[in-house]
């Protein structure tokens, strides 16, 4: 028997064709969605925050779920682990930009047998967030960490004038290994830096606006890269990101945490907080990482291929001069607790009939 029955007079229309309009209106009402979806607007900057957890598959902590990780802080009951940091979702051209770079340096280390994996994309291929820290890992307890918000966020809120008033952006001025004993990983980080911009634009007599992060090679009148064009990067300070680090860094030391870049009196190096340490020059986006402990041909080959000729480019620059067009713009910073992510506005210079910064909303 068929799966569905047709009365005769169905059976008798069968063989005949639809009417044009009929197809027509069928068609035009398809088109009618596909517009629509396309229309679609963009996601709020808070939705990310929903998924910004992974489920916990394991009551225990278990290297083998997660590509041989481990966890810097074990899980403690009556413990929160905790970080801050600065939250960047690449462009598709800055992720392209990135992606390339890493599928060329897996080619060039292969022979090493050193495999690369990439932070860019999830397991499944979904495109993930990158991040600048501003904490270490901090273990919280029930106590603390609502006193730690509320403390954070008054903080930041009085940063406002050292920050210069509002967002900034940040610009990559180096590629490199770095180790860490804790997780026993190595990552491949783009050190950033301050972006000095000389004009309203980031470019010349109405350029691409850099505070956009539109990650744009080239200005938007086509007269060539923004960096060079115009001394918009003022290299050797970060005095925003030092700011954000030593008000940080005091509030985790008050809750007996340890502080992100203190270098102790052995290595020459004075405190982080003073922001005189060599702490501007530490600040770092993760954009993978290898089990490999770093070799000196590891390292000769990531900077072969860091320098030489990009493939994405129309006039001949490197992958370097690729990575410094990038435009990393901040506007606030989270404060992720157990599974709850907060956003942290920085303040706005001279806001009227309002606060002098942006209260942070709280997402599960």
């Amino acid at each position: 028997m068929a799966l569905v029955d047709y009365s005769s007079d169905s059976e008798s229309e069968a063989g005949e064709a639809p009417p044009a309009t009929t197809a027509k209106r069928q068609k035009t009402s398809h088109d009618e969605v596909s517009s629509e979806s396309s229309a679609l607007p963009p996601l709020p900057a808070s939705f990310h925050d929903l998924y910004a957890s992974t489920v916990r598959v394991s009551t225990t902590d278990d290297p083998t779920l997660h590509q041989g990780r481990k966890r810097v802080n074990p899980h403690k009951v009556g413990n929160w682990p905790s970080h801050v940091y600065i939250e960047w979702h690449p462009t598709p051209t800055q992720r392209t930009t990135l992606t390339s770079l890493l599928s060329l340096l897996q080619q060039n280390l292969a022979s090493l047998l050193v495999d690369v994996t990439s932070l860019l994309t999830s397991d499944l291929g979904a495109p993930q967030p990158l991040h600048v820290s501003l904490s270490r890992p901090l273990a919280l307890t029930t106590a603390q960490k609502d006193v730690f918000l509320e403390r954070l966020e008054t903080e930041i809120a009085r940063c406002g004038g050292a920050l210069g008033g509002g967002s900034f952006d940040l610009v990559p001025r180096g590629l490199e290994w770095h180790r860490t004993r804790e997780s026993e990983r190595s990552f491949l980080v783009l050190r950033v830096g301050s972006a000095r911009v000389v004009s309203p634009y980031g470019c010349p007599e109405g350029g691409a606006n850099s505070a956009t992060g539109s990650g744009s090679r080239r200005c938007s009148r086509g007269e060539g890269d923004a960096t060079a064009a115009s001394p918009a990067v003022k290299q050797g300070q970060n005095p925003e990101l030092a700011q954000l680090l030593q008000r940080c860094n005091t509030l985790a030391q008050e809750f007996g945490q340890p502080p992100l870049y203190a270098f102790n009196s052995n290595s020459g190096m004075n405190n982080a907080n003073k922001g005189n340490d060599g702490s501007e020059d530490a600040f770092h986006i993760s954009i993978a990482w290898s089990h490999a402990a770093p070799s000196p041909e590891m390292r000769q080959r990531t900077e072969q291929v860091y320098t030489s000729h990009s493939t994405l480019a129309t006039l001949p620059v490197s992958w370097k001069e690729e990575a410094q067009a990038i435009r990393v713009p901040v506007s606030g910073i989270k404060v992720k607790i157990g599974n709850v992510v907060t956003h942290v506005a920085l303040p706005v210079r001279g806001k009227r009939g309002a606060s002098d910064w942006d209260a942070g909303t709280s997402v599960m």
